[in-house]
């Protein structure tokens, strides 16, 4: 099928006034327009991962990109960079956005996309977030109720106590900090509110993920680790909500995930997959993770 792949650069200051001058760039997947379906597939990257981490193309090999897959499939994709991550840069002097205005950008940019796509037909909107990505659409979501259900890629609201020092835990051990706290805090834990991460991956898929890599949201990644993150959040969702995890996630446990999470929703599915690492679309079993998701998505969406 036809893929038409454009970068688009949206002005979220229009609907986020506190953010004038901030640009989000995304890049968005059309299908074929006699193909289309009416569904669309709204992407947040994980922690140090760009927009691109949902169209790797290794030597240009299109089997590892989830955005061609699912245009060629009929779904139009939009995928975009965090603000302050990949090419969504800072205005020059700007100060470092809150998290809850990253958020507000997101679905800012993701609404005005969607609407641009939309052609006169009723587009749904499934928001699909990979892991620190899953975190910031399950707060998105609550927040501005964007997407008709969310797929969580490689995440739960346990987070990562495990891998954040003493004094982090001891900071937030009365409560989970809100933003002007959480911004504190992860200039104590990265010494940078963008932080780049460390670290060459030596074999020929990992390397893969290199093409994608860009500096660490740094309150998205801390909030992230942090027990509970999100909870109160996922615990509002009344969209059905698909929680997928790799077998060999060491970050998850390869475990299934708890649906009592999201009680509040009628439709909770959860899936694990075997031979899959955290990093979803550089497994073997990829194509099997993005076809349970495709399916998922077109029997709990009405069209």
């Amino acid at each position: 099928m036809s893929v038409v792949v454009e970068q688009r650069m949206v002005d979220v200051g229009t609907a986020v006034p506190e953010l004038a001058g901030h640009l989000v760039v995304a890049d968005v997947f059309r299908p074929a327009a006699e193909f289309a379906r009416p569904i669309a597939f709204c992407c947040l990257p994980g922690g140090g991962m760009s927009r691109r981490y949902w169209d790797l193309r290794p030597a240009g090999d299109e089997t590892y990109s989830f955005a061609m897959r699912m245009a060629n499939d009929g779904f139009p994709v939009i995928s975009v960079d965090h603000i302050g991550t990949g090419d969504s840069a800072l205005p020059v002097g700007a100060p470092t956005p809150l998290l809850r205005q990253v958020v507000a950008a997101n679905d800012a940019a993701f609404r005005y996309l969607l609407d641009d796509i939309c052609h006169s037909r009723r587009l749904r909107a499934v928001g699909v977030g990979h892991s620190m990505g899953a975190t910031l659409t399950i707060r998105q979501q609550a927040a501005h109720g964007t997407y008709d259900a969310v797929a969580l890629l490689g995440f739960d609201t346990k987070g990562l106590p495990a891998y954040l020092p003493p004094e982090i835990l001891a900071a937030c051990a009365d409560g989970l900090p809100n933003d002007d706290r959480l911004a504190e805090l992860t200039l104590r834990m990265f010494g940078s509110a963008y932080p780049a991460l460390s670290g060459a991956r030596t074999n020929g898929a990992r390397r893969t993920l290199d093409t994608a890599a860009t500096v660490l949201l740094g309150a998205g990644g801390l909030l992230s680790m942090l027990p509970g993150n999100v909870a109160a959040d996922a615990a509002r969702l009344r969209v059905p909500v698909l929680v997928q995890h790799g077998e060999r996630d060491s970050l998850m446990n390869g475990a299934q995930a708890r649906a009592e999470q999201y009680r509040r929703t009628d439709s909770v599915t959860t899936q694990v997959f075997p031979d899959m690492g955290h990093n979803h679309n550089i497994a073997p079993t990829r194509h099997q993770l993005w076809a349970r998701l495709r399916d998922w998505a077109e029997s709990v969406i009405p069209t």
